[in-house]
């Protein structure tokens, strides 16, 4: 594969997790230009935010064209995602105004306090044995008091009576937005995925851990059947 071939590669790979996201969360892109809106609500047109679990870049993306001013750093573990990033933000002429961090975020120096950050879809990854509070704490280190914080994840108690119904509703949806092919695909991974990949902690101990971790004013802003999303102030501990 020549080089040319492979970064046509990677962009049709991204596309295709950008299109497959889009179907699997309800509300994806609502979320994203709500966390927008939010963000240009409270900060300064020449902020600059970090952006925990970059992704594809998609996120980077949609800030830089929104706001030129604004200064990104994004971070993620996956190099073959940072690839796809680079590629994108650099086929749109944007990669000079972002910071890329290939890695996990305790390995990000803290250089600047940020005036905002978010983290999207990241946490529910991670288990609630303090890692999900270690987590929020790195975020915490990087912000300036004050600073605006953007979460969204799944959330939920599963013995609660609404976790099935919401959840049946939600892999309802979602199958009914893919072929055949991508259905049989999905029928064999949805339960797998949410059992052995994804960390379910109620409402209320989401807004613990955060007050912990030195945030306040904890205001839910999103919610779609086992999603969530709050925006919080870095308060400091």
């Amino acid at each position: 594969m020549t080089a040319e071939q492979k970064v046509e590669f990677d962009r049709d790979r991204a596309n295709q997790y950008d299109l497959d996201i889009r179907k699997a969360i309800p509300g994806y892109e609502a979320l994203h230009s709500m966390t927008q809106s939010l963000l240009a609500t409270s900060l300064s047109p020449t902020a600059n935010l970090l952006i925990v679990g970059s992704g594809t870049g998609m996120e980077l993306i949609n800030y830089c064209q929104q706001k030129p001013q604004w200064s990104l750093t994004g971070v993620d573990p996956s190099l073959d995602m940072m690839e796809i990033a680079k590629q994108e933000l650099d086929r749109r002429k944007l990669l000079e105004r972002v910071n890329l961090h290939t890695g996990y975020l305790n390995t990000l120096p803290v250089t600047e306090l940020m005036d905002a950050a978010t983290l999207i879809l990241v946490m529910d990854f991670i288990q609630d044995d303090g890692s999900k509070l270690q987590l929020l704490k790195n975020i915490a280190n990087h912000l300036k008091p004050g600073a605006e914080f953007i979460l969204a994840d799944l959330y939920g108690e599963k013995s609660a009576a609404y976790f099935a119904k919401f959840k049946q509703a939600w892999q309802t949806l979602y199958f009914s937005q893919l072929d055949d092919t991508g259905k049989a695909k999905a029928e064999q991974n949805f339960e797998a995925s949410i059992e052995n990949s994804i960390y379910f902690i109620s409402e209320a101990r989401i807004i613990e851990l955060l007050n912990i971790a030195g945030f306040s004013q904890v205001t839910k802003f999103y919610n779609a059947f086992l999603f969530g999303g709050w925006t919080a102030k870095y308060t400091g501990n």
